[in-house]
């Protein structure tokens, strides 16, 4: 069974093989290296696909150029004007395995190029049996597992899933791919592979078949068909050089059809689930089948319609509202306002009904079918008072802690102007501090995608599941250099599961004007939810499945990460033309307009300012930075930690960071001059730890990306387990300080103040829900706490002083690791260091020990915020350090965390659980009972016929 990309229906295709007998082909084989070499494959056995007698071309791609082959001969020999051309792939490699025991398949797959973003292969003046259509087989296995390498032929796409070493044997899906008709333009075929955020898809060999008449294509659209339901479903057919086609059910019912330039379509409407049947004979005489099936669904009881023509009812306006609704196999209806019953009547399962809500109220409706089935819809009226505030959320990518003016760091109470403090401008962030509420200990996750969407669920990455970034093309398991003894979990790949009910669509069904402009990365773009207008935002500009813009400058980029909808900033030749049209400004002048739209509606706002920046690529300076001052940065300055390496990417990324402080500032000025700055909450965060381009050199003992340097004086940066992963700079104030302003009384947000509580970005959910006096969703579990008592100036209240990260993946800069932090201490886990064997090499240090470590690591942030003095193995830390562990563990159990997989020969073998510290003379209770005695499989938890080692009235006897 094969299935092409796009079509909603199976297609089944009844053909003796890609192409006819006669068909014309071209096999074109990589070759790098010096064992794998043509005359090696002159002298091999032949194999399945490269067979004895046939030519197969030959062609040795190099790194980052563009090499051709021109003169391609078919397999029969014949000489051809086809040309290839490899352009500037990211490698070219052989695994030099190659031996005299191994045909001419195992040569084939032993080298290959890999190619992503722009790097391609173009094959070019293909003969005349293909200059329509071709089918062409792509072979990639680059001998290593887990890896998803996709590829995009003239716009057609299909995946390999790499999952072990060549063995011989050719698997569609596995380490070879077929694209069938794909369309020739122009007498040319490209070839694309992943996108520019991920690994190489690797190209080992492509051979070009010239395609025998049939059926390009054959798709019944919906597939599925409610019962009852008088729409039907198009069958709908494109063949290519076939005389007759005739349709029939399986059954055999003939069904006259008319074909016309091989395309057709006609509407049926079956009363049970059928399978059509099209049959297709060449000009040459070929015959050829394909079948859809459409199928009847049964009609499930189903509340269709429940919505209200008013989302807002202004306060004693005496307004009215409409409910409506509409429902199947319903045997009772119920109504409730804020959980109270509400009479209605219905005929044939809908009505209608005037309400007049005077405090904002959720309407439940449910319906009860004869067998007891029940479905409920909710939606809110918000009834908004002179206090409901708007909201500018504004967050950075990639930012630092350190990646400002504004100091984050302290010591006894007061603020430390650090050297990356003092080499960053950023007055705009100062002058929200000044009037506002800056938070020291706030967190995000170690990569984006999961701190977004825990920005929009309220929850934890561990629970929503979205663990790792969003692959931009299609759901992956995203893992850089793959581990070759552990791998990551099923994670959510496809983002943001439509089960979560996300902030700007409570917000949009409150009444707010939810806007969202610049970076979106909630899913990949195959997913519902790669457009942010599906998770509620009433405007969408700029945001995607990307996770970075192609270029900050016009055109934004192209392909995937095109930076859409910004065409009126195109223009980038004068000066003035390069400050307003570079991305940050750009963005910024659409979030303006959108904000004055909503003033002008006088409707609240919800405005997501999510800009691209401060994310790579960093080749390119923001024009309206200081790009004189920081072009001139020479080595050997004194700003950063020794063996710093100064280059101008450490300037250009300082000039985005005055970029996007400019935008903040601009925004602020905005809403003063709107006039409703005073009623506008401003909330400033970044989405992650730091990537600043500052890198100090690696040894054996600590990689780069775990100094002390890009974030000083926090350890490891964005991706990482120590504090530069996760800790985020955090700053909360109204746009205009206004004591007379009812909503500034009730949230009196204390100005030019440092709060030294852990906060998350979880958090914002909660909060945000309780200062618009809105309710978090009954449906919607949260981690996050209202942390909107802060605003208030409350100081005895104080958010719960924990926070766990989870993150079992594979990256460049960081590992399969979970941490919990309690107060102002912090445990670390790492997965891969209670295993043998299992030294971690990357490209990104010069090889890096960790087999045989222990696996956990213990830290006081007070005393030791560089993290640099482990404590996980002084005796008087130990008992601590069982209660962490215990409490990581549970965390993790309560929020069903997936955790890392092992792998031998490249197979799944089993689950890397975390462990508990192997100290087994520490008793933390002091119950005379050893914890590993308590806790006998030491996983952490209380498991029946076990006892709480932290509990000393829970006790289990020793036995002889």
């Amino acid at each position: 069974m094969k299935f092409l990309r796009g079509i909603s229906a199976t297609l089944l295709l009844f053909l003796a093989g890609t192409g006819s007998l006669n068909a014309e082909e071209i096999g074109i084989g990589v070759l790098n290296g010096t064992v794998a070499t043509e005359a090696a494959f002159l002298n091999a056995q032949p194999g399945t696909l490269a067979q004895e007698g046939e030519t197969w071309n030959f062609i040795t791609p190099t790194t980052a150029a563009k090499t051709s082959a021109t003169g391609l001969k078919t397999v029969r020999g014949t000489a051809t004007q086809a040309s290839i051309s490899f352009n500037n792939p990211g490698y070219c490699f052989s695994n030099g395995t190659f031996a005299a025991d191994k045909n001419r398949d195992y040569l084939l797959m032993d080298s290959w190029a890999g190619i992503r973003g722009m790097e391609n292969v173009v094959i070019s003046q293909l003969p005349d049996s293909m200059a329509e259509y071709c089918h062409v087989e792509i072979y990639g296995d680059c001998n290593t597992t887990d890896r998803d390498m996709l590829y995009t032929v003239n716009g057609m796409v299909k995946t390999i899933q790499d999952r072990e070493n060549f063995s011989g044997t050719f698997n569609e899906g596995a380490n070879k791919v077929t694209l069938r008709y794909v369309p020739v333009v122009n007498g040319v075929i490209t070839i694309t592979g992943n996108g520019a955020d991920s690994t190489r898809s690797a190209i080992n060999a492509v051979r070009l078949i010239s395609p025998a008449p049939g059926i390009i294509s054959f798709t019944a659209t919906p597939p599925e068909i409610m019962e009852g339901s008088a729409a039907g479903a198009e069958l709908s057919w494109k063949t290519w050089k076939c005389g007759e086609v005739t349709l029939s059910t399986k059954d055999g019912e003939n069904i006259p059809v008319t074909t016309e330039n091989g395309t057709g379509a006609i509407t049926v409407n079956p009363e049970q689930t059928t399978t059509y049947v099209l049959n297709a004979r060449g000009e040459d005489g070929t015959e050829s089948a394909a079948e859809v099936m459409v199928t009847i669904k049964k009609q499930e009881p189903e509340i269709l319609i429940f919505e209200s023509d008013k989302k807002r009812i202004v306060p004693g306006a005496d307004e009215e509202a409409t409910l409506t609704w509409s429902t199947v196999k319903a045997q009772n209806l119920e109504l409730t306002a804020n959980g109270k019953n509400i009479a209605i009547t219905s005929e044939n399962g809908a009505g209608t009904l005037r309400v007049k809500p005077t405090e904002t109220t959720l309407y439940t409706l449910t319906l009860t079918a004869a067998d007891g089935t029940q479905k409920s819809k909710s939606l809110i009226i918000s009834v908004l008072s002179e206090n409901t505030p708007n909201v500018l959320l504004f967050l950075v990518d990639d930012m630092g802690w350190q990646d400002t003016s504004v100091p984050f760091y302290y010591q006894n109470g007061q603020p430390v102007k650090t050297a990356l403090n003092n080499f960053y401008k950023t007055p705009s962030m100062e002058r929200l501090a000044a009037q506002g509420l800056k938070f020291t200990n706030a967190y995000s996750c170690p990569v984006c995608s999961p701190g977004r969407t825990s920005l929009m669920t309220g929850k934890n990455a561990a629970r929503h599941r979205v663990t790792n970034w969003t692959s931009p093309n299609s759901p992956v398991l995203n893992d850089s250099n793959p581990h070759v003894l552990m791998q990551a979990p099923q994670w959510n790949m496809g983002g943001m599961s439509q089960q979560e009910i996300p902030l700007p669509r409570v917000l949009q069904e409150a009444g707010y004007r939810t806007i969202m402009v610049g970076k979106a990365h909630f899913a990949p773009a195959t997913e519902r939810y790669a457009n942010p207008i599906n998770l509620g935002f009433d405007v969408n500009i700029g945001g995607s499945s990307a996770g970075q813009p192609g270029s900050y400058t016009p055109q934004f980029g192209s392909g995937v990460y095109h930076v859409a909808g910004l065409e009126e900033y195109y223009k980038y030749t004068t000066t003035e033309e390069r400050k307003r049209n570079f991305l940050t400004n750009a963005l910024t002048q659409e979030m303006k307009k959108q904000i004055k739209a909503a003033v002008d509606e006088q409707k609240p706002f919800f405005a997501y300012m999510a800009h691209y920046a401060v994310h790579q690529r960093h080749d390119q300076p923001d024009p309206n930075g200081d790009t004189e001052y920081y072009q001139a940065l020479q080595p050997g300055r004194t700003d950063f930690e020794g063996n710093v390496n100064i280059n101008q990417n450490i300037g250009n990324f300082a000039t985005l960071i005055q970029g996007m402080d400019k935008s903040l500032g601009d925004l602020m000025d905005y809403l003063q001059e709107l006039g409703v700055a005073d009623k506008t909450l401003v909330i400033f965060m970044s989405d992650n730890g730091g990537d600043s381009p500052i890198q100090q050199g690696s040894s054996r003992n600590m990689p780069m990306v775990e100094k002390v340097s890009a974030i000083a004086p926090l350890r490891g940066r964005k991706g990482n387990r120590y504090e530069g992963g996760t800790r985020i700079p955090m700053i909360v104030g109204w746009a205009k300080v206004n004591a007379s302003a009812p909503i500034q009384q009730e949230y009196p947000i204390p100005q030019n103040v440092a709060n030294h509580d852990i906060v998350a970005i979880w958090d914002i959910y909660p909060t945000l829900l309780s200062m618009l006096k809105l309710q978090v969703p009954v449906d919607q579990q949260v981690d996050g706490e209202d942390i909107s008592p802060y605003f208030k100036g409350e100081a005895s209240f104080h958010r719960t002083q924990k926070i766990y990260h989870h993150y079992p993946h594979y990256h460049g800069y960081g590992h399969f690791y979970s941490t919990y932090r309690e107060g102002d201490w912090k445990v670390i886990y790492d997965y891969l260091d209670q295993y043998p064997n299992t030294d971690l090499w990357t490209t990104y240090n010069e090889g890096y020990k960790t087999a045989g470590r222990f696996p956990w690591k213990l830290f006081n942030l007070k005393d030791d915020i560089s993290e640099s003095k482990d404590q996980a193995q002084d005796p008087a830390q130990q008992e601590r350090l069982m209660r962490m562990a215990r409490a990581l563990m549970r965390e993790l159990h309560g929020a069903d965390a997936q955790y890392p997989l092992l792998k031998r020969n490249g197979k799944i073998i089993g689950t890397a659980y975390i462990r508990m510290p192997d100290l087994p003379d520490v008793d933390s209770d002091g119950d005379g009972v050893p914890d590993l005695i308590e806790d006998a499989n030491g996983n952490g938890l209380i498991d029946p016929g076990e006892t709480d080692p932290d509990d000393p009235s829970s006790v289990v006897p020793i036995q002889e």
